[in-house]
């Protein structure tokens, strides 16, 4: 499903994601590792929604002087979810200690979530103004469409 490129800020968009993000671990933590397909689907939604908004909304940050320190702190964190991910997809929902590293993936991606909508945010409002937050959120949402379309199962 195509999304409208001119209707939302770069800040609604991620606003959604992270919605989507939320739900989705809760799901996989509810499945108690019998979802591994809801954990998959997660998992793109983790991995697109990171490498479009570094490229989208986080580049023009690295430089904002009222941004930066949590613009590298949450690049950081993507590193860090990213790795946790790729230590879960290497195993299986019934290997023994599977659910306490999702329990930790969910921890640090919701600190994450709530981190970047409480701090990072505001600091970016004032580093990019409206119209510019504007433009990226229709490029976001383009390039976003792209990478889940790309990474869609076969």
């Amino acid at each position: 499903m195509a999304r409208k490129t001119n209707d939302a800020d770069i800040f609604a968009r991620i606003k959604t994601d992270h919605d989507t993000i939320r739900d989705l671990l809760d799901k996989t933590e509810k499945a108690n590792g019998s979802g591994r397909a809801v954990f998959e689907t997660l998992q793109r939604e983790l991995w697109a929604h990171s490498k479009v908004e570094e490229s989208v909304f986080y580049a023009p940050l690295k430089t904002a002087k009222e941004a930066k320190s949590e613009t590298i702190e949450g690049l950081n964190e993507h590193h860090l979810i990213n790795g946790l991910l790729d230590e879960l997809n290497a195993m299986k929902t019934t290997d023994s200690g599977w659910k306490e590293k999702l329990q930790v993936l969910g921890e640090l991606v919701r600190h994450h979530l709530d981190e970047e909508e409480e701090e990072l945010f505001e600091e970016a409002k004032e580093a990019l103004g409206d119209k510019r937050a504007m433009e990226l959120g229709g490029v976001y949402a383009e390039r976003k469409d792209h990478m889940m379309a790309g990474l869609a199962p076969l």
